[in-house]
């Protein structure tokens, strides 16, 4: 029996509002990292009737992008991120390991006016410093202060 080749895709595209200001921090190396609550919807049929279901994620955005989340956007802001999703372990304040899921954003863009001009908030996110060298390259899950 021949071996299954088996794409290795992980991108994911949403929209949603964020339920909670950004919180933004930095690591050890002066990187910024902002964490985003966003909350999207689905709608379904069931039984003939709509019905629609909100789901949450985190979304997690890096370096000056991050920062420029932090300073123009707010509860309630919509916005459309792309990027992947990733699981990573911590250990909590009570001592505790979990885990948590969360989307890391390669591009994210603004859908109420902001700051910044609307070709920025649409720069795939090799023009916005989101880069594996200059985000993640020697960053563990230890460092991400969440």
């Amino acid at each position: 029996m021949s071996e299954l080749r088996f794409p290795k895709i992980n991108s994911v595209v949403i929209s949603g509002r964020l339920t909670r200001d950004v919180d933004l921090r930095y690591i050890p190396n002066g990187t910024a990292v902002a964490k985003l609550s966003l909350a999207f919807d689905r709608s379904y049929q069931k039984n003939g009737e709509w019905q629609q279901e909100t789901s949450y994620l985190d979304v997690i955005v890096w370096s000056k992008r991050g920062e420029q989340c932090a300073e123009s956007l707010h509860k309630g802001s919509p916005v459309v991120v792309e990027g992947y999703i990733r699981t990573r372990s911590y250990v909590d304040s009570n001592n505790q390991n979990r885990k948590t899921t969360e989307i890391v954003a390669n591009k994210i863009s603004f859908l109420e006016k902001t700051g910044f001009s609307p070709d920025q908030d649409l720069e795939p996110a090799s023009k916005t410093n989101f880069q594996k060298e200059d985000s993640e390259a020697n960053i563990t899950d230890d460092d991400v202060p969440f």
